[in-house]
């Protein structure tokens, strides 16, 4: 965990809701010093507060902790299983599974001489 990006992303919920530093020590029952050590890096909270901050802003927890997240998209388009690269491009396909991708649209495309599996697959990975 990266102690100032997590101090960044308090400070910066923390101004939107329009709270003071003291005010939101006083909602969380520590001192205002707490939540600017907290602020600039020099130490996070306690894993018991992540919760209450996460309600207290109406975010997640992984937010809190790992930023905000994006999505990275690949389009895969193979011959399918019984073709001559099929098996390679199925152990493939299972590689980027097994890492955290899923699928998110398919296609089937077939035609006398040929045909192609389509897939969009997608990861959320976060910003830092």
């Amino acid at each position: 965990m990266d102690e100032k990006r997590i101090g960044e992303r308090i400070a910066k919920l923390r101004t939107a809701a329009n709270l003071t530093q003291a005010a939101l020590a006083e909602k969380l029952g520590v001192s205002d010093k707490t939540i600017s050590k907290w602020e600039v890096g020099g130490g996070y909270p306690d894993i018991t507060f992540f919760p209450q901050l996460a309600d207290l802003f109406s975010v997640s927890c992984d937010y809190l902790l790992r930023g905000t997240p994006r999505k990275l998209q690949k389009v895969v388009a193979e011959p399918p299983y019984g073709s001559n690269r099929g098996k390679e491009n199925i152990d493939k396909l299972n590689d980027y599974l097994n890492a955290g991708w899923r699928v998110v649209q398919s296609a089937l495309s077939v035609s006398d001489e040929s045909a192609c599996i389509m897939l969009v697959i997608e990861k959320e990975v976060y910003d830092e």
